[in-house]
Parts: structure tokens; C-alpha cells; sequence
């Protein structure tokens, strides 16, 4: 009996489409936009196509990693980045996001087990600046 339906949009370039946008750091809403399917679509064919499923999720690890490799590189050269990756990486951190409020006062919102982690971190390549440094931990 033959199939009926409508024909499947899956096609090699809409997949290489979903494969580049993921790849850029797109979420899964984006790219199914980007290669014109709807989220759903490509959830469906995730979760019909084991094999597919696990390559998206692949091509989204990697992509996560590159950045995290990226953001720990410059963590030599602008320290906040650390504070930066720790907040989003570990919720436990954050103390705005454990209160599940937004910093609205422009000054750093680390939990205060973070500062003291970083307070006792050994300095490697550190420069001291003339000027005092406050740490507001409240």
C-alpha cells in the first residue's frame, strides 16, 4: 500500500540548513525558522529518527563546548568571564537566580560562597591596580 500524507519536508538541505544553524549556537526554535519548518516538525523527526536526534544533540554539545573552551581561555585576560561562565553554569552561584530576581542596581550579583572561592584562588599572571577594589556582598 502506498504512503499518503503529505510529503515529508525533510529534505539533505533542510538538514544541512538545521545542522549549520545549531552548529552557529542557534536553539532548536531558531534553526527550525531558519530552515523553514516549525519547531514541532523537527522535534517530531528527533524524536522518530533516533539517529537524527542524537546528531542534533551532538552538533549543540559542540557547539557548547567550543564556547565554554572560549570563555575559559579568556578567563586570563578578563577574569569577570569566569564569574560570568560560573554564574550561568551553576544556578547555586547566582544568588539573584536563587532569589529569582534580576539585578537591577548595575553592581555584580555573585552569591557570596563564589567571592570567597575566588577570593582564595591562587593568582596566576594577576596585576595589582593602585586603586581599591570593593566586592559588595550583601
Amino acid at each position: 500500500m502506498a504512503k499518503t500524507g503529505r510529503p515529508s519536508k525533510r529534505t539533505p538541505e533542510i538538514e544541512a540548513k538545521l545542522e549549520r544553524a545549531l552548529g552557529n549556537g542557534l536553539s532548536r526554535d531558531s534553526a527550525s525558522k531558519f530552515a523553514g519548518i516549525g519547531r514541532e516538525t523537527l522535534a517530531q523527526w528527533a524524536k522518530r529518527d533516533a539517529t537524527f536526534g542524537a546528531k542534533l544533540a551532538e552538533i549543540e554539545s559542540a557547539w557548547e563546548l567550543r564556547m565554554v573552551e572560549a570563555a575559559t581561555n579568556g578567563i586570563q585576560k578578563q577574569p569577570k568571564l569566569a564569574v560570568d561562565l560560573l554564574e550561568r553554569r551553576r544556578s547555586a552561584w547566582n544568588k539573584d537566580a536563587q532569589s529569582g530576581q534580576l539585578a537591577t542596581n548595575g553592581r555584580n550579583s555573585i552569591a557570596p560562597a563564589l567571592v570567597i572561592a575566588l577570593m582564595n584562588a591562587p593568582e596566576t599572571n594577576a596585576k595589582r591596580t593602585p586603586a581599591t577594589q570593593v566586592i559588595d556582598v550583601q
